[in-house]
């Protein structure tokens, strides 16, 4: 942890956080703005906690854990991981990291390998792999100007529901889009927190050290999670990780883009723990 705190990253901050189930630690770490109230679907919780303890968190400026002044970054959301781990007593633990939750995930590899046993890399990235589609380093510009044009909750229910989930499933089940949209909406950030949160994964970049995580690692990604984003295609970032982590096999889930943790959150829940109990 020294680095870490040589560099800034350990002010403190009061992590709020929640723990539920029974069984070995598994740490949910959430994406771009999302509070940890946003992983507990009770169709998911109901997989997952009679089988594991389950532990989700809050981002730094989202839900009841406090902003902070400064620049936010992937690796300093990881030391808030590490350390909320440390005060718990639980490491090591199993580990999923959901979109920019994947890329704190890998810091928390890099920079406290102890502390985590097994990871699932879910619809993640490592930055810029490709010098012919370069990673935008701020803010993406699509998504400033959907806010300033319809405001940030209407920017936030058009992402969710156009990107999660897919066009078949929102039409069928739109109560559970309207779920993971309130889950988000009740814990926000403020936007200043928010394009902070969205800066720290822009400016991620683990693509040279992929090759330093020796843990098992799965690579989770929706077969329809194409959709082109700030940091390119989560399809096309998963397979990159597959090919360039040491030990990480690849997985798909059919029928599924970015949000199979709520779009399909028995399935999702079966393939990991089958995943982690395969890999101890």
């Amino acid at each position: 942890m020294t680095g870490l705190r040589d560099a800034g990253l350990l002010e403190t901050v009061l992590v709020a956080h929640s723990v539920t189930g029974t069984g070995p630690p598994l740490l949910l770490i959430a994406g771009t703005g999302y509070a940890g109230d946003t992983w507990r679907l009770p169709e998911l919780m109901a997989q997952l906690e009679p089988h594991r303890t389950v532990v989700t968190f809050d981002h730094r400026g989202t839900g009841a854990t406090a902003g902070m002044p400064g620049d936010y970054s992937t690796r300093l959301f990881a030391a808030d991981a590490a350390r909320l781990l440390d005060e718990l007593g639980l490491g090591p633990v199993d580990a999923i990291g959901h979109s920019m939750g994947g890329r704190i995930l890998q810091w928390l590899l890099l920079d406290r390998p102890e502390l985590v046993r097994r990871a699932v890399m879910a619809a993640s990235g490592p930055g810029q792999f490709d010098a012919s589609r370069p990673v935008t380093r701020g803010i993406p510009l699509k998504p400033a100007v959907m806010i300033a044009e319809h405001g940030f909750e209407g920017y936030i229910r058009h992402q969710i529901a156009t990107t999660f989930f897919t066009p078949e499933f929102r039409d069928a089940s739109p109560k559970r889009v309207e779920w993971l949209i309130r889950a988000y909406l009740d814990t926000r950030p403020s936007i200043e927190d928010y394009f902070k949160h969205v800066i720290a994964r822009q400016q991620h970049e683990t693509t040279a050290r992929l090759s330093e995580i020796a843990h098992p690692c799965l690579v989770l990604v929706g077969d329809r999670d194409t959709h082109q984003g700030g940091t390119g295609s989560h399809w096309e970032q998963s397979q990159y990780l597959a090919k360039h982590l040491p030990n990480a096999p690849f997985r798909a889930i059919a029928g599924c883009a970015h949000g199979y943790f709520w779009q399909a959150p028995e399935q999702s829940a079966s393939i990991v723990l089958e995943w982690l109990d395969a890999a101890a």
